[in-house]
């Protein structure tokens, strides 16, 4: 998450399979979201939206708002062997009004 904010392509390659498939708007397969308490140390709080990790259906993600709260995105993340080989990402506002999403850290 770091190397991707950041800017740092290289490393946000190192952690990315070769073959990593995304798969957007997958809502029947996502339901819940459970964010971490805490923001990353490294998050900007003046950015214009805020990435925070999050537990998405059991699997490491992120969760996206704006600085007024609303849910922007959610990314769930599948990982072997230390490699990210999947990225379902869930971006539209009626999709994840849907969602159970925690509040806003």
């Amino acid at each position: 998450m770091a190397a991707a904010r950041d800017g740092r392509f290289e490393q946000l390659l190192q952690v990315l399979h070769p073959e990593v498939k995304h798969c957007p708007h997958p809502e029947r397969h996502v339901r819940h979201a459970r964010g971490h308490r805490g923001r990353h140390p490294r998050a900007r709080s003046a950015s214009a939206a805020r990435g925070h990790a999050a537990t998405v259906n059991g699997r490491p993600g992120v969760i996206s708002w704006s600085e007024d709260g609303t849910a922007l995105s959610v990314l769930a993340f599948t990982v072997a062997d230390g490699h990210i080989t999947h990225i379902t990402a869930v971006v539209g506002p009626a999709r994840l009004a849907l969602m159970d999403l925690p509040d806003p850290v």
